[in-house]
């Protein structure tokens, strides 16, 4: 068992990769950090979010890294490296979670200002944004 030392504050997500060899932290110091899973030592420090981290994901060919962030963008690193390729902006509020299709070629990201946007990974461009509607929903029942 290994203690992952090195963020700064709360951690708030955490995911392993395909191979579960690496192991993928985010948090409130604004860096998404890379670990070896067997050892505990930190492999890589994703630096260049202006605020929180609110989650991360890998590709699913390990290749690259997904990032959320309350700077209201979600970027995408290179797994190996480290180095920042591609950032997402457009969302007016706080990107709470973005995911990978299925096939790697678009991003899908949510955000507090009520919108989820898809993005073409290749171009960085928007493809289409999907916003909230207002409903009204019944009040719910009160836990013990």
């Amino acid at each position: 068992m290994h203690i992952l030392r090195g963020h700064e504050g709360a951690v708030y997500s955490v995911q392993f990769s395909a191979d579960c060899k690496t192991v993928l932290t985010t948090g409130n110091d604004n860096i998404a950090r890379m670990w070896h899973a067997a050892s505990g030592k930190e492999l890589l420090a994703l630096r260049g979010h202006e605020d929180w981290v609110n989650s991360a994901q890998f590709s699913a060919d390990g290749k690259t890294v997904l990032t959320a962030s309350l700077d209201k963008t979600a970027r995408l690193w290179d797994a190996t490296t480290g180095k920042e390729w591609r950032t997402f902006c457009g969302h007016e509020k706080s990107v709470t979670s973005a995911q990978f299709s299925a096939d790697g070629r678009t991003v899908l990201t949510a955000s507090y200002d009520k919108t989820a946007r898809l993005w073409d990974v290749a171009s960085g461009k928007e493809l289409r944004t999907l916003r909230a509607t207002a409903r009204s929903f019944p009040p719910m029942a009160r836990p013990c």
